[in-house]
């Protein structure tokens, strides 16, 4: 039987491989405190997410001074649910341009409206390079891993 850390585990890497959308947050340029926003995000078998944002919004200025960053991820919040009590996760880490012959066709696969603007010269692919993963599984439940141990889990 399995425990329910590593459960959460299985589920994170689940949510993570998913893709969709995820809250951005960077150290802003503009004063050091904390900005956020939201962001596609896609992630191969390394479960490494990958984003494409414009040079021109807000967010790739601070990655740019300050490489980083976390990630949140959460489940769909049910109508009629506690929000809290949504499963989330939290990744930490550092991010760093990648080329788009790299990225490009992973990236379309999983959002396929983004080649509308994908191939624009101040869009770029930004890899994350996860170093840990806090997790949420319910009231009660929560749990801080490194990322390696829960790509490998």
């Amino acid at each position: 039987m399995e425990s329910p850390k590593r459960d959460a585990m299985a589920e994170a890497r689940t949510l993570i491989a998913g893709g969709g959308t995820a809250a951005l947050s960077v150290i802003d340029i503009d004063g050091g405190t904390p900005f956020t926003t939201l962001v596609n995000v896609s992630a191969g078998d390394d479960l490494q997410p990958l984003l494409l944002i414009s040079s021109l919004a807000h967010h790739s200025k601070c990655l740019a001074a300050d490489a980083r960053g976390s990630l949140l991820l959460t489940k769909p919040i049910l109508p009629d649910q506690d929000p809290m009590l949504t499963f989330r996760v939290t990744l930490l880490g550092r991010f760093a341009q990648v080329e788009a012959s790299d990225a490009e066709t992973f990236f379309l696969k999983r959002h396929p409206y983004a080649e509308l603007y994908a191939g624009f010269g101040d869009f770029s692919y930004w890899r994350m390079a996860a170093e840990h993963a806090h997790i949420i599984a319910g009231f009660g439940r929560a749990y801080g891993v490194r990322f390696k141990d829960l790509v490998t889990a």
